[in-house]
């Protein structure tokens, strides 16, 4: 009996193919050809040396080492920040402590949004988002990026980050109008799956101003200053090279410029795009603005009216690339005026 189970074992671990015959072979022929505990040892070995010796890194794999599946070590305190903030773990937890089933277990309306922000020393790899497919999938996990230039975000592999995170967005602080076109065709030549159910396409923002260590952050270069002497409405004039003039925009559908109005001292927005000046295009590339007068209006451009020099508008030149099979995405340029009598 015990050594009909051990065939049986071995007929299904592949070590002998069965025989059906109608010879009427006896069973002592039959044993013959079984081979003995030698040679199944001695083909197991042959096997065995027949396998990859893991490498160092998939042994790290193997034994869940966190710097192996979230690389980067700004993503890792983030995300450590947020499981001690919300119980996940206790205080005094180290990233060791993070899991990927933990990740996994987070509850279905988690929000996290992580920021890698170059200015204050946070670390890009191309990997950046690697390890936050581990998070509940029901979770929405966004990545915003904030660099002086472009040459740090074309690191990024962004097929990775499309699909690892639930939406993105690169910021791109820097006193000159420098666009590289580059860091679009990367998008696109990564071919991004569509995303759904999300509701804003990844953005790329170029705003004309110098980052700052205060608590505001952004310190913006005026590049126009709009006169209130006459009237505290005044008709706005841009054109296209008031923006951004170095982008390859052929593939993208230009969208309508907008505005805010903004307090200094903070960056508070005080009225929002689409409640402020509304844009038409006379001509290709000029803009023409007017502000609606209306509860809202009049009482901000009071204020205005009071201390000009404690306000200025924001102002955006928005590009949308759409396509039926890849993900949309948009490029943003954000110019600022102040006031003057």
């Amino acid at each position: 009996m015990q050594k009909k189970t051990m065939l049986t074992a071995l007929i299904a671990l592949g070590f002998i193919t069965p025989i059906i015959s109608n010879t009427g072979a006896s069973a002592a022929e039959f044993n013959q050809n079984e081979p003995n505990a030698s040679a199944i040892i001695q083909k197991l070995n042959q096997q065995q040396q027949k396998l990859p010796k893991l490498s160092e890194k998939q042994l790290k794999i193997q034994d869940s080492d966190i710097e192996t599946w979230m690389p980067n070590p700004t993503v890792r305190e983030s995300v450590l920040r947020f499981l001690i903030a919300h119980r996940y773990l206790s205080k005094g937890s180290t990233v060791n402590d993070i899991t990927r089933d933990l990740l996994g277990s987070v509850d279905d309306a988690t929000k996290l949004n992580i920021e890698i922000n170059t200015f204050e020393g946070d670390q890009i790899t191309s990997d950046l988002s690697e390890g936050l497919q581990y998070f509940n999938p029901k979770a929405r996990i966004s990545l915003g990026v904030s660099i002086a230039d472009e040459a740090q975000a074309m690191q990024i592999d962004f097929a990775q980050l499309n699909k690892n995170v639930y939406t993105w967005n690169i910021t791109i602080i820097n006193p000159d109008k420098i666009a590289n076109p580059k860091l679009a065709q990367k998008i696109f030549d990564a071919k991004l799956p569509k995303k759904t159910g999300v509701p804003n396409e990844p953005k790329i923002f170029y705003l004309q101003a110098n980052y700052t260590h205060t608590g505001t952050h952004l310190a913006p270069i005026f590049t126009k200053s709009i006169d209130i002497s006459q009237t505290l409405f005044p008709t706005l004039n841009l054109k296209s090279n008031d923006f951004w003039t170095d982008g390859d925009y052929s593939k993208f559908t230009s969208n309508p410029t907008t505005a805010a109005l903004v307090a200094k001292s903070n960056n508070v927005t005080l009225l929002k795009q689409g409640r402020f000046y509304e844009f038409q295009n006379v001509s290709e590339g000029n803009f023409v603005g007017t502000l609606p007068k209306n509860e809202a209006t009049i009482s901000a451009m009071e204020r205005v009216n009071e201390a000009p020099q404690n306000y200025y508008i924001a102002l955006y030149n928005n590009h949308l690339y759409e396509d039926k099979q890849y993900q949309s995405f948009g490029i943003v340029s954000v110019v600022y005026a102040d006031y003057h009598k």
